[in-house]
């Protein structure tokens, strides 16, 4: 069998439609056709059921979606690996970054586009449970996001740092000049809170959940530098890592209960190649942050 054919199996299961699949791989209908009933005659099985203009899967196709990825993956990582070894410096990247995390990556991001010129980088922000779907799926190579609680045995992970989350305000609020607060005072407050795909698992719903307090949260968004641009204005309070609000104007005040510390780590998935552009950026990653941090 060939790769390209497990290629089209590929993107036909993922579409449902010899159509569509010929149309994204930009090859004919015909010849996607052609191939994958070249493929079927070589496995001795029937993978789609063909009922006019639909398809489906057969047992046999869902069986043997997780060997063509296999394949068509450890095909992907043995070119990496020989790219590296003839000392390929293009090629590209791509990482999945926590959106509460951007700040501390332009500066790594900088010297790394510098350092390697050639190599193609793609930054993709968003909320940590979608990067580590994005991940599981081969779509970003590693993801840097804050993680605590259950861990995939699929993913390693190299912890960078912690930070704990604060309660945020403007510098002209009445409690800018506390040293302190607690969960109960803040949930008197009007609140914003920036989830991130309005996720009801973040840290800061499940935190007040525990203790038996429900907050009102007068503005809810997904996007942490509206959250910021909000507070400034002085109406309303926010929670946020702390080590995010470098340069925002704002102040941050600690929270003595909640247990609401941060753990940034990078996430890459286990036995998976790592090109030497990945480990590099990780490097870079890794250094840069601990020489922040031990600036703090």
């Amino acid at each position: 069998m060939e790769l390209r054919q497990l290629k089209y199996f590929l993107k036909a299961q993922e579409l449902l439609s010899f159509t569509e699949a010929a149309q994204s791989l930009y090859i004919s209908q015909s010849t996607l056709s052609q191939q994958i009933k070249q493929l079927e005659i070589e496995l001795d099985v029937i993978l789609f059921d063909r009922s006019g203009r639909n398809i489906s899967l057969t047992e046999a196709g869902r069986l043997f979606i997780p060997f063509a990825e296999q394949s068509v993956q450890s095909a992907l990582e043995g070119k990496l690996m020989i790219g590296d070894l003839k000392g390929v410096k293009a090629g590209s990247l791509r990482i999945g970054v926590a959106y509460g995390l951007k700040n501390f990556l332009l500066n790594v991001l900088i010297n790394f586009a510098q350092e390697f010129p050639l190599i193609d980088i793609k930054i993709v922000f968003g909320p940590s449970h979608s990067l580590f779907e994005s991940l599981m799926r081969n779509e970003i190579d590693f993801v840097f996001a804050f993680h605590e609680g259950e861990t995939n045995p699929h993913f390693s992970y190299q912890q960078l740092f912690s930070s704990a989350m604060v309660l945020v305000s403007s510098v002209n609020s009445p409690l800018s000049s506390q040293t302190r607060v607690t969960m109960k005072e803040i949930a008197e407050l009007p609140l914003i809170i920036a989830t991130q795909d309005f996720d009801r698992n973040h840290i800061v719903y499940k935190s007040f959940s525990i203790i038996g307090l429900n907050p009102r949260f007068v503005i809810e968004v997904n996007d942490i530098q509206s959250a910021i641009d909000l507070i400034r204005s002085g109406n309303w309070y926010t929670i946020l890592v702390e080590s995010s609000l470098s340069g925002t104007g704002l102040k941050s005040i600690p929270i003595s209960d909640g247990n609401l510390d941060r753990n940034a780590k990078i996430v890459s998935v286990k036995d998976r190649y790592d090109t030497n552009a990945a480990k590099e950026f990780k490097k870079q990653l890794r250094l840069s942050l601990g020489s922040e941090m031990d600036l703090k």
